[in-house]
């Protein structure tokens, strides 16, 4: 019979015998704008020199947001604590982050959906208006395009589960 192990970041399937190389791993899928996802992606920013490079004096809070009316689930946001190159905090966002980010990103699920997957850029999305800065001033944003960029492309590095509704 199978052992769980628990990981914060795998699970692990032991079988009743073999060497540790025959153990099965795989990563649960996060939903998306999840508490879960928003660690994930907290820590994906940590561990990628690119972006650590590209928000070396980035400093400051980001709201993400999936708005859409009853498309998007309560709680449908997610909250980035960057620093220089750090992600200090992420987590599933509450009205008090959203009301304090320095910068808060709106969208529909099916935009974020789009974006996320690498379907659409995220500078073509802010552009033609379907993700809107909705606070925070696209002058300071701009000198940090390509950590922004970067910080995008890591989300969609997340394995995601996507509610019905996207």
């Amino acid at each position: 019979m199978p052992t769980k192990l628990p990981s914060p970041d795998f699970t692990a399937i032991l079988p009743a015998v073999g060497p540790p190389s025959a153990w099965i791993r795989f990563r649960p899928m996060a939903i998306a704008f999840s508490d879960q996802w928003a660690r994930a992606w907290g820590a994906a920013l940590n561990q990628s020199q690119t972006y650590r490079e590209a928000a070396a004096t980035w400093e400051g809070s980001i709201a993400v947001v999936a708005t859409d009316g009853s498309a998007a689930p309560p709680g449908a946001a997610v909250f980035l604590d960057v620093w220089h190159g750090q992600c200090r905090g992420a987590r599933e966002a509450t009205g008090a982050d959203i009301e304090g980010a320095d910068f808060v990103l709106e969208a529909s699920p099916a935009a974020w959906k789009q974006v996320l997957a690498s379907q659409m850029s995220p500078v073509m999305a802010l552009l033609t208006g379907q993700v809107t800065l909705a606070r925070g001033e696209l002058t300071r944003l701009l000198p940090y395009a390509a950590a922004a960029k970067e910080l995008v492309s890591l989300a969609g590095t997340i394995d995601t589960q996507f509610p019905p509704s996207w």
